[in-house]
């Protein structure tokens, strides 16, 4: 078992903002933010994108993966007052709603209820994190299930441990937005205009996904690949581009800037969007304890939902001046977290993996793209409970 040899009282949280602005230069350095602050009625609101956008300075990440260490040899699951000490995990985090249940895992003892000392490190794109996931820095991350399938085809054994998301007809937690500027138009006069997604992440997948569901081609839109999550959102709120595709609460953000969200995942069959994957080498303990702490997380956000999205401004994950306007919806504990993807979707994941190439079995690649690994090696099969 892979354990961090730091032994901290209480693990790092994952904090993705705000910071002291002034240190980092942003008024002067973003023009976006320039213009908005011309216009008083966008002030409040460039304030909001601002504490998303810069809730992780270059400087400040780099710090974060400095301090995470490769992880050493591992020790039983223990509560730690009986002699036993806990497994220790560091897990990397994305600015997405869902990781609040990792962040009251966490903060509301759940983990060490279940016998984990995790640590959070929260990173800004997904490149970035499933770099220092497939280094060996991480002993899970927050990801969705093509990160899992690409790093175990590449040899990096990660699996599926639990699902912090599914589409829902009750909740939101992915949407295709315009720009204030294009607000106006309906999906159909989006034919042919920008839309920014992450190439091989669930965004660009739910892109497919929302374009064959209108019944329009993979190429409807002219897809640009922007991987920092708030990069992408300020892109599209200073009208750089047409639309894109984001998660909440930066959907919310978004829409507060004068968006219009055209379609969203609600309209999508059920399907598990988010996921946490941990080392496959951890024992089956392991995987069970998480997913309990996870479990205990759904019980403690739907119960006090006030409180939870007080702990999400809190850890930064939503900035004060869009609190009001963003509803964190419940989630649903028969789904979340043991949900697991069933291999039906797991094939529809493979199968857009080799549309891009990235896995072998695509339409004339020629033998080319890695090995598409089995079910069993991506999703680790566990009892429900």
């Amino acid at each position: 078992m892979r354990l961090s040899p730091r032994t901290p009282d209480r693990p790092t949280v994952a904090r993705f903002g705000p910071l002291p602005f002034q240190d980092f230069g942003y008024p002067a350095r973003i023009p976006f933010f320039r213009a908005l602050a011309a216009h008083r009625t966008f002030r409040t609101l460039a304030l909001a994108i601002l504490c998303i956008v810069g809730s992780i300075p270059a400087q400040a990440l780099a710090q974060a993966q400095a301090q995470v260490n490769a992880p050493g040899q591992g020790r039983g699951l223990g509560q730690g007052p009986d002699g036993v000490s806990p497994v220790r995990l560091k897990i990397g985090l994305l600015p997405v709603a869902d990781t609040i249940l990792l962040m009251a895992a966490d903060e509301r003892g759940f983990f060490a209820r279940k016998g984990l000392a995790v640590e959070l490190v929260g990173f800004q794109s997904a490149l970035d994190k499933d770099a220092a996931a497939i280094a060996g820095t991480l002993d899970g991350h927050f990801c969705e299930i093509i990160s899992a399938i690409v790093q175990q085809a590449s040899g990096r054994d990660f699996k599926v441990a639990a699902v912090t998301s599914a589409t829902s007809r009750e909740r939101r937690m992915f949407g295709l937005v315009t720009s204030p500027e294009a607000s106006g138009l309906s999906f159909e006069g989006l034919k042919g205009r920008t839309l920014l997604t992450a190439r091989q992440t669930i965004t660009d997948f739910l892109a497919d996904v929302f374009f064959r569901t209108r019944g329009a081609a993979p190429d409807f839109m002219d897809r640009r690949d922007v991987r920092k999550i708030p990069v992408r959102l300020q892109l599209l709120v200073s009208g750089q581009a047409d639309a894109a595709l984001v998660p909440e609460p930066l959907l919310t953000v978004a829409e507060q800037a004068g968006g219009a969200v055209v379609m969203d995942d609600r309209e999508l069959p059920e399907m598990p969007l988010a996921v946490v994957a941990l080392d496959g080498r951890l024992p089956s303990e392991v995987f069970q304890a998480f997913k309990g702490a996870l479990a205990l997380a759904v019980d403690w956000v739907n119960s006090d939902p006030s409180a939870a999205k007080a702990m999400m401004v809190d850890r930064g994950l939503i900035a004060p001046q869009i609190a009001d306007a963003y509803e964190l919806p419940l989630f649903d504990p028969d789904r979340i977290p043991y949900g697991l993807p069933d291999r039906r979707l797991y094939g529809e994941y493979v199968r857009y993996l080799q549309g891009t190439g990235t896995l072998a079995g695509g339409p004339g690649d020629g033998g080319r793209g890695l090995p598409v690994p089995n079910y069993s090696d991506v999703v680790r099969a566990l009892g429900p409970r």
